[in-house]
Parts: structure tokens; sequence; C-alpha cells
């Protein structure tokens, strides 16, 4: 098994030397299970060259299944420490920035309160990164709104209306709740691609052409413009408790919400530590959707 743990590190560090400090083997052990596993497959794995070292596209594909192989065994070895009256491991999650901002926090809290023996490592991605590195085997669990990836199960927590936001002094402030059509023509702020999945939304279903004015990487950004005054930004309720007093939101006329929940791969074989993040999980976001019902909505209703 430590060979294909060799070969991911060697993969990722660039380097032999990087990965034998990192693994604590010498340069030449590190090298020999390299050249143990080619063997084994029959074919190189490896561009060596002067400055770094790189994966052939064999390699490429090879990567992927050890990857699997070392999680599998990583899984194993929590399952079996967990039988015998212990919990620790890893959990790699990853979250939009949404629920990052306003609801993985609390998760975090309350689950490294119960399990300070489990580490959780957590990366921000835009919304079009999951399926990459759900499948690599890279992350256990995202935070996301609904999305179909092959092999893997969304899990619904609460919908999560869109709506408008702009300056209260903005003519659209007069709005009870926003119709998508008068989006046409007006100054809009654009979230830059692959960060723009709630513009997407709007417009697969209501599209609209608006004055592009500035594009954004940022929630923070777009919030800061629409308090300038200089054109209106679309996101989620869920994050409209980041605005400043001088800007506001409306939701829109027509039903537009995202559902919001977690992606994984199984339940059922899953490890004791990501059972037990699951459950801490949905009891903390169902006491957040009864805590913000002006904001979200439960998943039984619509």
């Amino acid at each position: 098994m430590i060979k294909y743990r060799a070969f991911i590190q060697v993969v990722e560090s660039g380097s032999i030397t990087k990965a034998a400090k990192a693994l604590g083997y010498s340069q030449p052990g590190i090298s020999y299970m390299i050249d143990c596993l080619e063997k084994e497959m029959g074919f190189p794995l490896l561009v060596r060259s002067k400055d770094n070292v790189k994966p052939t596209k064999d390699g490429e594909r090879v990567l992927y299944h050890c990857k699997q192989i070392v999680n599998s065994e990583d899984d194993l070895m929590e399952t079996v420490r967990a039988i015998s009256g212990l919990m620790d491991g890893t959990v790699f999650i990853a979250s939009q920035n949404s629920m990052l901002v306003n609801i993985v926090p609390l998760i975090l809290a309350r689950f490294n309160e119960s399990f300070s023996g489990v580490t959780v490592n957590l990366s921000e991605l835009p919304f079009h990164a999951f399926a990459e590195v759900l499948q690599s085997g890279d992350v256990d669990l995202g935070f996301m709104s609904e999305a179909k990836i092959k092999g893997f199960k969304f899990f619904p927590l609460f919908y999560d209306p869109l709506c408008v936001i702009m300056h209260k002094d903005h003519p659209f402030a007069r709005y009870e709740k926003i119709p998508a059509s008068v989006l046409n023509g007006c100054d809009f702020i654009l979230p830059t691609k692959g960060w723009d999945d709630t513009v997407q939304m709007v417009q697969d279903e209501y599209p609209f052409q608006a004055n592009i004015r500035y594009e954004v990487a940022s929630d923070t950004a777009g919030i800061a413009l629409t308090a300038q005054n200089q054109g209106v930004y679309i996101m989620s309720n869920l994050q409209t408790s980041m605005l400043p007093p001088e800007v506001t939101h409306r939701e829109f006329e027509e039903d537009i919400c995202r559902t919001m929940g977690y992606t994984v791969k199984t339940l059922k074989n899953a490890t004791p530590a990501l059972t037990e993040f699951v459950r801490i999980t949905e009891s903390t976001v169902k006491e957040i959707v009864e805590s913000e019902s002006n904001l979200l909505r439960p998943i039984t209703e619509k």
C-alpha cells in the first residue's frame, strides 16, 4: 500500500525528494517503490526532468485509482479504530460560499466540540468544481446546490430563495417582490463565470438582457458596489445577512429557489467520522432553518 501513497505524494509534490521527506523515507527508497510499481503496471508512470517530476498520461489514469485504494484503506482503519472505541481520522469537505459563510461554521464548531480527534479538511469551491473533486475522491462531502453527479447522491436540506439586492434608494426598492422582467435594461453587476450559478438559474427560467456595468469574483464586491448604487446584484436569501444598512433585498415575484444540501458517494458504507458529521449537519441545519424561517424554507415546503 505504501507504494501507492509514494506515487500519489510524488505527483502532488512534483519531486521524489519532497515526497521522501513528507513520507519519512529516503529518496532511494521512494525511487525503488516507484520502480516496483511501474514494473507491476507494465508501463512508465512518471516523466522525470531536471526540475520536476510529472505523471505520464497513463500515470494520470492510474493516479485516480491509487487515490481510491488509499482512501479505502484509510476508511477501513478509521472504522476499525471506531469499533475499538476510538474516533479519529479525517473528513474532507468542500462548500459553496453561501453555505460556508452562514451554515458550515456552526456545523464545524459542534462537530469539533464532540469529536476533537477528527480532523476536518475544508475547501471553498465554486459550483462547477464539485463534480471533479468528489469523483476524484479528494472530497468526502460537498455542501452545494442540487446537481446530478454520477455515482453520488444529493441530500436536500432546505430551499434558498433567490433575490435581488439594491441600494435602499434604488427604484427597485419600491417593489414588494421583483418581477424578473424588470431586470431587462437595468444596470447590473455580474458574478464572474463559474461563480454565477444564481444568475444562471434566473436566466434559464426567465431570460433577461441587463446592462452589465461590472463583473466581480465575490459576493462581497457585489454588495460593495450596490452599496454605492452602482447597479443591482442577484444573490440568495441565505447570504443577505451580510448586507449593510444601505443595501436592501427583494425576493423574485416568480418562485425561484435553489435546493441546498450535501452530496456524498454513499452513507451506507460511510466511515464513522463521516456518519457523525452528517448527523450533526442535519440536526444543525434543521435548527438554523427553523430560526431563519423568514429567509429559508424547510425542504417539505416550496
